[in-house]
């Protein structure tokens, strides 16, 4: 199998995942409107998301938390809907991709569920030095 090495991977890999999150049961509610609309304005913002994250470009300049924020008080976001996702999202990395940025995807995923949910469970928002979050 091949690694993670172009835009077109992360294409494939994002469209990929999100069929598979649009039917899943524990997904499926927050996912409804994306599912209705279509990807096609959602997935150039999540293909620059990962390509910054991954092949270290640098074109995402958005706020990745502000969406989930918004999200969690429309759906109720629990440890349930993070890891989910997580597990939905490593399995669609290792179904099409192995190699060194692959498995970085999957680390990165994780990091990525644990930094949302603690900005959105802990009061504090998990900031405790001031510093804001790489997601924010």
């Amino acid at each position: 199998m091949p690694d993670i090495s172009t835009r077109a991977d992360l294409d494939l890999l994002l469209r990929h995942f999100y069929g598979r999150a649009f039917a899943d049961p524990v997904l499926e509610p927050a996912f409804e409107t994306l599912a209705v609309i279509g990807l096609d304005d959602h997935l150039p913002v999540m293909c620059d998301f990962w390509e910054t994250i991954l092949l270290r470009t640098g074109v995402y300049r958005g706020s990745a938390f502000a969406v989930h924020r918004a999200l969690h008080g429309r759906h109720g976001f629990t440890d349930r809907h993070f890891d989910r996702w997580v597990e939905l999202w490593t399995s669609s990395v290792d179904e099409l991709f192995a190699g060194d940025v692959a498995h970085r995807a999957t680390v990165e995923a994780a990091k990525i569920a644990d930094a949302m949910r603690r900005r959105l469970f802990e009061p504090s928002g998990g900031q405790t030095t001031g510093v804001p979050s790489r997601f924010s």
